[in-house]
């Protein structure tokens, strides 16, 4: 089965695509933020394997995030169309860009990827308004909506127009909060054994890691209970609480959750380990 023109045409831009299920939002692939890929043999023997898929795009490696705006409908409340009006109006306009229309009316606006932090948090920075970035993906035509049963189709295709920088007044707006900044780290337990304290200081580094590459959708459960079994070691009196906080928070940030999630799951854990 040869590959449908449009696929062909972004796959050959760079873009790194997966084969996603014509009646649900889950992808036919496991582990596709890893695996979505522009190489046109892997995508054809997908195309065999998954007739009549949808397509979506993994923006990580692709050199572009996008913008989905929603209408509102049985998937969405929002009116993500009238909020980005809003703010262009206030703020000035968008460049041209590359742009979809979904099966069910929402649009995808397509920026270049210039490296500026991208919040991927729905409802930023208006209900409705949802950035996509680094792991997160965005369907694309010729999908088929899940619902609607109608096509996607590009608006303005990738092909004809590059993806332009996006304004200032955007990435403003679809940055993640500030980090707070973080007190110094104090001095170690005086009284803590040697071999101990060395020992709780490799399982604290080895909790951070799992909770900083954690996939998307375990991400909170990971810091959660990584930073829970880590209080056994304050208990003992080998870590501070704030070494295990301060650690545990720069992984939840290297992981891609926002300031307030990660205060919340930390401020769960540490008491819950308190209690224990």
């Amino acid at each position: 089965m040869s590959l449908h023109p449009d696929v062909e045409r972004v796959a050959l831009l760079g873009w790194r695509l997966f084969p996603a299920s014509q009646y649900s939002r889950a992808a036919c692939i496991k582990n596709f933020t890893i695996l979505a890929t522009h190489d046109l043999e892997q995508l054809g023997r997908w195309s065999c394997e998954f007739p009549n898929s949808n397509w979506g795009i993994v923006m990580a490696g692709s050199g572009c995030w996008g913008l989905d705006v929603d209408v509102p409908g049985p998937d969405h409340d929002a009116d993500g169309v009238k909020a980005l009006a809003d703010l262009t109006e206030k703020h000035g306009p968008l460049p041209p860009r590359p742009m979809t229309r979904s099966g069910g009316g929402g649009l995808a606006l397509f920026f270049r990827d210039d490296g500026a932090p991208i919040a991927g948090r729905s409802g930023t920075p208006a209900p409705g308004l949802d950035p996509r970035r680094g792991r997160l993906p965005l369907i694309v035509p010729p999908s088929i909506h899940h619902r609607s049963r109608r096509p996607y189709r590009w608006i303005v295709p990738p092909w004809e127009l590059s993806p332009p920088a996006a304004p200032e007044w955007l990435l403003r707006l679809v940055a993640p909060p500030p980090v707070p900044a973080m007190p110094d780290r104090p001095q170690r337990p005086s009284d803590a054994p040697e071999g101990r304290r060395r020992y709780a200081m490799a399982a604290l580094r080895r909790a951070a890691d799992r909770a900083a590459t954690a996939s998307q959708g375990t991400r909170n459960s990971t810091l959660n209970s990584e930073t829970f079994a880590l209080m056994k070691f304050q208990a003992e009196g080998v870590l501070h609480e704030s070494e295990i906080a301060n650690a545990m928070a720069y992984a939840g940030r290297q992981a891609g959750l926002l300031t307030p999630e990660i205060q919340a799951t930390l401020t769960s854990a540490l008491a819950a380990g308190v209690r224990r």
